[in-house]
This record gives structure tokens, sequence and C-alpha cells, in this order.
């Protein structure tokens, strides 16, 4: 096969997108690439393998989805003589560099060559140039997540480091941390403290009062350890210090207030702290902007 085909101008309606399905198009990814294709055109040719009388595309599906939507009729492309196998293979390739592909994209692909073209491990570490435990970590995020948790990992509702973490739960109680992750906007550090200490509860009665109760298990994990960097002096560990434990309340408190669910009356008691608060916000993001480390 030849890395250095010559460019050629391919017609939209001959490209073939079926392996679009290992590719997750955001749409934030999708927005920004539109913005782009409008301000500055093509900048990078995608990339295609030749087939009978399409192109089936490799490297570029933002770029087709959002020429389409602009109603281009054509792109700039390389063709390649690749099998389908190498052809999958090169979805990773042509991702390495920048921002590349997420994990859980890479698990796809990954999973694809697996169960697909039926390679094993080591074919697969083999074809692609990643380690095997690399290939070994990203087959977990398909064949250990459960499908509600690949299903928000799809949708964007939560990250690649919060299914880190999550993968380590047994299938049966993956969904409920991926809930309790959406409802009270968890970051991934609070999640592997609450994942740690589901996995380290010694009775079913603690890993209930663990799902039941976790902005309780993520404050006292906070309050009961020193919060320290020793790359920061004692003033930058105090600003760290109040950093987490600010950021440990303000998850508790979009936790509560969505959905919130209280009596007339509760709402009347409350309504006046609401002026203080608002104020108190806009002092946080004064400083914010006022402080050039931030």
């Amino acid at each position: 096969m030849s890395l250095h085909a010559p460019i050629q101008e391919l017609s939209l309606d001959q490209i073939d997108m079926s392996l679009s399905d290992l590719r997750i198009m955001r749409p934030a990814d999708l927005d920004q690439m539109r913005r782009s294709l409008e301000h500055h055109g093509q900048l990078q040719p995608i990339v295609v393998r030749q087939q009978e009388a399409t192109y089936q595309l490799l490297d570029g599906f933002k770029r087709c989805h959002c020429s389409e939507k602009l109603g281009w009729s054509s792109l700039r492309g390389i063709v390649l003589d690749v099998t389908l196998c190498q052809g999958v293979a090169m979805i990773l390739k042509y991702n390495r560099a920048g921002k590349g592909l997420e994990d859980y994209d890479q698990a796809l692909i990954i999973y694809s060559l697996r169960h697909d073209h039926a390679l094993d491990q080591a074919g697969i570490s083999q074809l692609t140039g990643y380690s095997r435990s690399w290939v070994c970590r990203r087959l977990a995020l398909i064949e250990k997540l459960s499908e509600p948790v690949q299903d928000a990992l799809r949708m964007g509702l939560i990250s690649n480091t919060h299914a880190r973490s999550i993968v380590k739960l047994p299938r049966g109680n993956q969904q409920v941390i991926t809930e309790i992750i959406t409802r009270h906007q968890l970051s991934s550090r609070d999640t592997a403290l609450l994942v740690d200490k589901f996995l380290s509860s010694k009775s079913h009665k603690e890993q209930v009062y663990v799902l039941s109760h976790p902005m309780d298990i993520i404050d006292n994990a906070y309050r009961s350890k020193d919060i320290f960097d020793a790359r920061l002096s004692s003033k930058g560990n105090q600003v760290l210090r109040s950093m987490e434990l600010l950021m440990l309340q303000l998850n508790i408190f979009i936790g509560q207030m969505h959905p919130l669910r209280l009596s007339e009356t509760e709402k009347r008691i409350l309504r006046p702290r609401l002026g203080p608060l608002e104020q108190r916000t806009t002092q946080v993001l004064s400083l914010m902007n006022q402080n050039p480390l931030l």
C-alpha cells in the first residue's frame, strides 16, 4: 500500500461512510468543524480506501458529515489500496496527532478488529503498533462496561476518565454510579473516590450506604485526608485546599437543586439566601478574572 498517494477530487456521492460507527461525532466537535469549513475551507484531505465503485472513508468523518450539511459536492482526498482490516487499523494511525481519539473511540476500533476481523490481542498489537496492555485496556471499555454506561459515553454525559473508574465495578453497579455522576456532576476525582469506597466496602449494607449517600462519602473522604501538593508553597496549598472544598460543596449544591422538590413554604424561607449566594458567586468570578494565573 502507498501512504503517499496523490490527492484527488472525490464526489461525496461516491464516499462510503459505513465505518462511521467506529467514530463518535460529538455535537461540539461537529459545530467546530462546520465553522472551520465555512471560514477556511477544507484544510486537510480526507483518506479513503478503494472499493469497487465507491471509496470507503477512513479519516475525515466530521469533514464529510459537515460538508454534506453545507451543500458541498466534493472533497479532496487520498485514495489508498489497503484491505478493510488494514483500513480499520489506520483510523487509529490518522488520529494519533493532536487531540486524536478519546479512549472509547479507540476501544470501538480495537473491538472491531477483535470481533469483526478475528484478530487476537497480539495480532492487534502488531497491526496497530500499540502494546498488548494498551489493547487489553481498550477492549475492557467495551467488554466490561454495561450498555447504559456506553450510551452515556457516546452522548458525552460522562467522560473517559469517569469510565476508567466505572469499569472497575461489577456491571450490575455501573449504571447506578453513572446516574450519580450525572446527577451530582461529579468530577473524575470524585468518581474515583466513590468507586474506591464502594469496592473497599466490607458488606452489602456499606455498599448500599455508599450509593445512597455519595456526597457524604466524598465529603468525608476529602475532610479525612490532607489535600496537599509538594510543588506548591504554603499559600498555594491553602488555595488548593479551598478550591477542592469549594468544588465539593458546589457539587453537593447542584445535586440538591436538580431536581428541586420543595414546598412553597420551604422556598419562601430559602429564597432570601439566593441574593447573597449570587453576590458571592459574582465575587468569585471576578477574582478568577483578575487573577492572571487562572
